[in-house]
């Protein structure tokens, strides 16, 4: 905890790797106080199937889910959704001037995990 998965759709530009996307978002999430640093988990899936809208328009969606065990209030979750937005929205935005400018919807969820029903174990 907290698990992190990023889904964007294969045609979302950025300025860097899957993986420094990931240390940015991880090292923003350390940076909120909230996480013990190898508590954090996230990963990438790439889209290669999906849809967005009616239109025949290319467009292009990155979108975050956060889980976090509960107890946090409202401020700190938006605080964390946004850190993670931040995030994506800037390796985005850095990676639009490839000459194919797509438009590119970010978002990020929190969802809560039940604390009596989430187990976790670490084995040596």
């Amino acid at each position: 905890m907290p698990h992190l998965v990023i889904e964007l759709t294969e045609n979302t530009r950025l300025n860097c790797s899957q993986e420094e996307l990931l240390d940015e978002a991880n090292a923003a999430l350390l940076a909120s106080g909230q996480f013990q640093e190898a508590d954090i988990k996230s990963r990438c899936i790439t889209l290669s199937t999906y849809r967005q809208g009616v239109d025949a328009v290319e467009r292009a969606f990155v979108h975050a889910r956060l889980s976090i065990l509960d107890g946090r209030d409202s401020a700190v979750r938006q605080a964390l959704a946004q850190a993670v937005c931040d995030v994506i929205a800037e390796a985005v935005r850095a990676g639009s001037g490839t000459g194919q400018d797509v438009q590119v919807q970010v978002s990020v969820e929190v969802c809560e995990m039940a604390r009596a029903t989430y187990a976790k174990q670490v084995v040596a």
